[in-house]
């Protein structure tokens, strides 16, 4: 709890996340204008995807800066080299971190949305199940990204580095990635494309487009062709929580291994 308590004092006291937040709020309000000028049936469906679609380029860099700067904001003070001297692991420290940059970030995100939805709820064909699946579909993305953002904190020095490696994997998500899936594309065929769709819903940003376009009655997965029923393989919630564990377990446990081998990066 006092974890909790003090990244909540650190994080509202600073102004990176607000203006994040603020940023998602005004462009949250504008989709919104924008579909109550759609009919009526389908606005409610254009706005999650809208939504959805902001997020893919908003929220992985806000969330790789803020859980990277506050692992490096523990190494700045010292704060991080007395914790795990004195009275923890580098496992606990990141472990209870980890919770409490989830929960500050999670709880002013999903605040906010549900705030919105008493407008949607009034202007649009509100559905409560396609909410829920778009609140799900930012709860993982935070959980993803803040992930992977411990882990640069982990092994950056300063925050110039940091700024430089969230970057890079900012790029590499939303652009490198599926750059050399379509290259490859050509030579998928009937025999190799369950490793195509092993490497395709990887990415979780592939893996949460299906899961809310399936949820909110956009894509249907009734009738698909013969390369497409093999491509999704698993249901689109399976391929979510396989998603989740896979970059929750495996960032965690190499940040905590390069730390365990003694390459420390502060």
């Amino acid at each position: 709890m006092n974890y909790v308590w003090k990244e909540w004092m650190e994080q509202t006291r600073g102004k990176g996340l607000w203006f994040g937040l603020g940023m998602v709020v005004i462009m949250s309000l504008f989709i919104l204008m924008e579909a109550m000028n759609t009919p009526f049936e389908h606005g409610f469906q254009s706005v999650l995807i809208s939504l959805h679609e902001m997020h893919v380029f908003l929220l992985p860099l806000l969330c790789l800066f803020v859980a990277s700067f506050a692992v490096l904001q523990e190494k700045e003070l010292k704060t991080l080299m007395m914790i795990v001297t004195k009275k923890e692991s580098y496992r606990s420290f990141l472990f209870k971190k980890s919770i409490a940059v989830n929960l500050v970030m999670l709880a002013l995100f999903t605040g906010w949305y549900i705030l919105l939805a008493v407008p949607m709820r009034l202007f649009l064909a509100f559905d409560a199940a396609a909410f829920l699946s778009f609140l799900i579909t930012v709860i993982v993305f935070i959980l993803i990204f803040n992930q992977i953002g411990f882990f640069i904190g982990t092994i950056c020095t300063n925050r110039m580095q940091a700024v430089g490696a969230a970057v890079f994997v900012w790029f590499a998500f939303i652009f490198l990635f599926d750059l050399v899936l379509l290259y490859q594309l050509p030579a998928v065929t009937h025999d190799n494309i369950m490793i195509f769709s092993v490497l395709f819903f990887l990415q979780p940003l592939n893996t949460l487009r299906l899961y809310l376009e399936t949820s909110a009655g956009v894509f249907s997965m009734e009738y698909m062709s013969y390369l497409m029923d093999k491509l999704i393989w698993l249901s689109p919630q399976t391929f979510l929580w396989i998603n989740l564990a896979v970059f929750l377990i495996v960032f965690f446990e190499i940040a905590v291994w390069l730390r365990r081998k003694g390459l420390r990066y502060d």
